[in-house]
């Protein structure tokens, strides 16, 4: 993508931002103000944001970063909105969105089995630079959205693998500006999570991969993956994944099962049918819709069922 503006500088009526910031936002290759969160995250819901800017560029992420620590302004950085429940009122401040919307994205084969990637890279792009190069490894990742900066984070994975097993190093922007690359050890992760220092925002990491003795088997074991997803899953209603961790030595779907909860419903948002770890938007549901049904369900596992569950997704903004 070219350098050019996308900018749409408004006044804002919140009047909390000083109005020379939406002139600072132009230098981004793309930035918006008063921006509908909705757009951006996997459950469509979600209100605006003062400030959304999707740096292209490492040297983005860090001019964005000193753009709101520069000003006093408060920032949240997000990735491909996948794992994401943004209120109905919107986030105040700055909004750091990290993510490739155009396919590919920053890719490269430094040698034989080492791959560098950025974090806005889609973790279905990758897999596909992967698998046209004849590497194996990635299976874990078939079918889960969002983008590498999300996934490393969490340390995404299945229990084919997470991204803790194939990272060499992570690189990071820190607070203050300095671009970072650290080495990967795999007790630096854990379930859903991956221990970076405070502050520190995903900037990419370099990944090592076996390479395949039959990249079509590969090829057609990760399609397979797919259509499991596919047929477990409710895919055609907008959501973001499962829920809530898994508590040790249970499942959060079968528990919420047990506890009688299929097909809940509040608003338009419902815990889905073909799969209980899933909260849906069926009908135009608000952000306070799916935050009330995740409280509920909550409530009603511990009440029923005696096991507390933890949200996994991640709630920005204020709620009720």
């Amino acid at each position: 993508m070219g350098k050019q503006s996308l900018c749409r500088v408004k006044i804002m009526n919140s009047g909390k931002i000083d109005k020379s910031v939406f002139g600072e936002i132009s230098s981004f290759t793309v930035a918006f103000a008063d921006e509908p969160m909705h757009k951006y995250t996997t459950f469509r819901t979600g209100g605006p944001a003062d400030i959304l800017v999707c740096p292209q560029t490492p040297e983005e992420i860090k001019m964005a970063l000193d753009l709101a620590t520069g000003r006093g302004i408060p920032y949240i950085v997000i990735g491909g909105g996948s794992n994401l429940l943004v209120s109905d009122a919107g986030i105040r401040g700055i909004v750091i969105r990290i993510c490739a919307d155009d396919p590919g994205g920053s890719i490269r084969e430094i040698s034989a089995g080492i791959i560098h990637a950025g974090a806005s890279v889609k973790k279905s792009d990758f897999i596909d630079f992967c698998l046209e190069r004849g590497y194996g490894g990635i299976q874990f990742m078939a079918g889960i959205p969002g983008v590498l900066g999300g996934g490393i984070v969490m340390n995404a994975g299945t229990t084919m693998g997470s991204f803790v097993s194939i990272i060499k190093d992570v690189e990071y922007i820190t607070w203050d500006g300095r671009l970072v690359s650290m080495p990967v050890t795999g007790d630096m992760a854990s379930y859903r999570k991956f221990n970076l220092p405070e502050g520190a925002v995903i900037a990419g990491g370099t990944f090592t991969l076996p390479m395949s003795d039959d990249p079509a088997s590969v090829r057609a074991e990760i399609e397979a993956i797919k259509r499991d997803r596919e047929s477990k899953h409710p895919l055609e209603y907008p959501s973001a994944g499962s829920v809530f961790k898994n508590p040790p030595g249970h499942s959060s779907w079968q528990l919420i099962q047990e506890a009688g909860l299929k097909g809940k419903r509040l608003g338009g948002a419902m815990i889905s049918e073909k799969h209980t770890n899933f909260i849906i938007n069926v009908d135009n549901a608000t952000s306070q819709d799916i935050r009330d049904l995740i409280e509920l369900t909550k409530e009603e596992v511990y009440r029923k069922v005696g096991v507390e569950l933890e949200a996994e997704i991640r709630m920005i903004g204020d709620f009720r």
